[in-house]
C-alpha cells in the first residue's frame, strides 16, 4: 500500500487501514484492562465510531487539496484523538464528531467550480447527517460552520459563469434548515443512543480551586503530534489554508470552558456557558482547528522543506525548553503526561533529519513513529477511562444523559425529510443533464477511429 499515489485503489485502502489501526488500539485498550477475557466483537463495536470519525475526516482533508499522506495521518489522529475516546461515553455527541466532516467535506466541494454541480444538491442533507444523533451540541456547531463556509463560497468564492451560484448556494442552504430541522425532531436513532439511567462524562480540564487551565490536558484533546504540526505550518506561514480562520474556530472551543471558570454561575445564570454539556463538548472546535492546521502544515513542510528554515530551529528551542516542564508545571497527574514530553522532544529532533534519511524514507520514519505516538495516549484513556478523567476533570463541569423524553414526535418532519431527498434528487438528475447537453458526444467516436483518410495525392 502507497500512501503517495493518488488512484482511487489507495485511498481505499488507505481508509481500510485507519479503521484497522483504530480495531487494533481498541483490543490492547480491552486486553490491557479485562485481561485475555476481551471479546473481537466488544472492540469491534467500540472501533466502529472512531472509525467513522477517521474515514470522514480522511475525506474532509482530501476534499481541502491535502495530500493522500497527511490526510492519513491527521485522520487516524482524529479517530484516535484521547478527547473522541473518552467522548464515547457521550455517544450521541461521539456519532455527531464523527459525521461532522462529511457536511464540512459536502460545503468545501461546493466551493470549488469543477465539483459544485454534483455536491450543491446534496449539500443540505450532508449537513443535516450530524443530526442523525439528535440534537447534539456538535451537530449545532456543525451546521453553523457550514453555514458559514457556504456563505464564504457566495460571497468570495471562485467565480464559475457555468453555475449561477447565489441561487443555488441559497436552494442548498434552504434544504440544510429543513433538513436540520427534521432530523433534530426526528431523533432517528433514539432507541441506539438514548441512556436508560444517567450517565456522567467529565471532560478533561480542571481549575486550581480558582482561575486556571490544566494545561497537560488541553494538550491532550489534539494530541502532541497534531500540535506539534500546526505550530511548525503557522510558523513556516503554510500556504494551504487560511491560519486565521481556522486558529479562531480553535480558540472558540475553549471559550465555554474559560468563560465558565472565569464567570461563575452565581453571577450570570443566564449564561449560555453555564449549560452542564457545551462547556465539555465545544472542545471539539479545538480539536477541528489545530487537525486542519496540522494537515496543512505537514504538506508545506513535505512539499518545500527548505522554505523558511528558520522554522525548524525555533519550533526545537522551543520543544526543548518548554516540554520537559509540562508533567510538573502544567499537570495535575505528572505520572500519565510523560507521552507529551517524548513525542514533542522525538518528533522534533527527527524533523530535521529529513535530508540525512531521503524525502521517501523520511515519510516511512515519520508515519510509523506518529501512529505509534498517537496510540500511547490513546491507551491511556481506553476502557479504565475513569483513571484518566478522574485524574483530569475540567472544572467540575459534566454532561448528564437521562432518559428520553417519551413525548410523542409531530409526522410534519417525515415529510419534510421526504421532500428534500425528492428535491435533491431531481435538482442532482438536473444538473446531470444540463451536464451531458453541454457537452455533445461526437458523431461517430467508433466511426473516426476506423476510417482511413485517402492518401494524399502528389500533383
Amino acid at each position: 500500500m502507497s500512501l503517495y499515489g493518488s488512484g482511487r485503489k489507495e485511498g481505499i485502502v488507505a481508509v481500510l487501514l485507519i479503521a484497522i489501526l483504530v480495531l487494533v488500539v481498541q483490543v490492547i485498550g480491552g486486553l490491557q484492562s479485562l485481561g485475555m477475557s476481551v471479546q473481537l466483537p466488544d472492540a469491534a463495536y467500540g472501533a466502529m465510531v472512531p472509525s467513522l470519525a477517521g474515514l470522514s475526516f480522511y475525506r474532509f482533508l482530501r476534499a481541502q487539496g491535502r495530500s493522500r499522506y497527511a490526510a492519513f495521518l491527521t485522520g487516524v489522529a482524529y479517530a484516535l484523538s484521547p478527547w473522541m475516546l473518552t467522548v464515547a461515553m457521550a455517544p450521541r455527541e461521539q456519532l455527531a464528531a464523527a459525521l461532522a466532516p462529511l457536511a464540512l467535506e459536502a460545503v468545501t466541494q461546493c466551493d470549488r467550480p469543477s465539483q459544485r454541480r454534483t455536491w450543491l444538491p446534496w449539500a443540505g442533507p450532508c449537513v443535516a447527517a450530524p443530526f442523525l444523533a439528535g440534537g447534539a451540541w456538535i451537530a449545532w456547531f456543525t451546521a453553523a460552520l457550514a453555514g458559514g463556509l457556504l456563505l464564504r463560497t457566495a460571497v468570495c468564492g471562485d467565480r464559475d459563469d457555468r453555475t449561477p451560484r447565489a441561487p443555488g448556494i441559497a436552494a442548498a442552504t434552504f434544504l440544510g434548515a429543513v433538513s436540520v430541522l427534521s432530523l433534530a425532531s426526528i431523533d432517528p436513532l433514539a432507541p441506539w443512543l438514548g441512556a436508560a439511567t444517567p450517565v456522567t462524562f467529565t471532560v478533561m480540564l480542571a481549575h486550581h480551586g480558582g482561575v486556571g487551565i490544566d494545561v497537560a490536558s488541553v494538550l491532550r484533546i489534539p494530541g502532541p503530534c497534531l500540535l506539534l504540526f500546526a505550530v511548525l505550518g503557522i510558523l513556516r506561514r503554510q500556504r494551504h489554508t487560511s491560519i486565521g480562520i481556522w486558529a479562531s474556530i480553535a480558540a472558540a472551543g475553549a471559550l465555554p470552558t474559560v468563560l465558565s471558570i472565569l464567570v461563575p454561575a452565581h453571577d450570570w445564570q443566564s449564561a449560555f456557558w453555564h449549560d452542564e454539556s457545551l462547556p465539555a463538548v465545544a472542545w471539539w472546535l479545538f480539536l477541528l482547528g489545530v487537525a486542519v492546521l496540522s494537515a496543512a502544515g505537514l504538506d508545506d513542510f513535505l512539499d518545500l522543506p527548505l522554505r523558511r528554515r528558520t522554522a525548524l530551529p525555533w519550533l526545537l528551542a522551543f520543544v526543548v525548553a518548554a516540554a520537559p516542564m509540562i508533567p510538573t508545571f502544567g499537570s495535575n497527574t505528572p505520572r500519565i503526561e510523560w507521552p507529551l514530553t517524548a513525542t514533542f522532544l522525538l518528533l522534533t529532533i527527527l524533523l530535521p533529519l529529513w535530508r540525512r534519511m531521503g524525502i521517501l524514507r523520511f515519510k516511512n520514519v515519520l508515519a510509523v513513529t506518529t501512529v505509534v505516538a498517537l496510540a500511547v495516549p490513546a491507551l491511556q484513556v481506553l476502557p479504565p477511562i475513569g483513571v484518566v478523567v478522574a485524574a483530569a476533570p475540567v472544572g467540575e463541569t459534566a454532561i448528564v444523559f437521562g432518559p428520553e423524553d417519551t413525548f410523542e414526535t409531530p409526522r410534519w418532519p417525515y415529510a419534510g425529510g421526504a421532500l428534500v431527498l425528492l428535491a435533491s434528487s431531481l435538482w442532482s438528475l438536473f444538473a446531470m443533464w444540463r451536464s451531458i447537453t453541454a457537452r455533445p458526444a461526437p458523431k461517430s467516436a467508433k466511426a473516426a477511429i476506423t476510417k482511413k483518410a485517402r492518401p494524399a495525392h502528389r500533383s
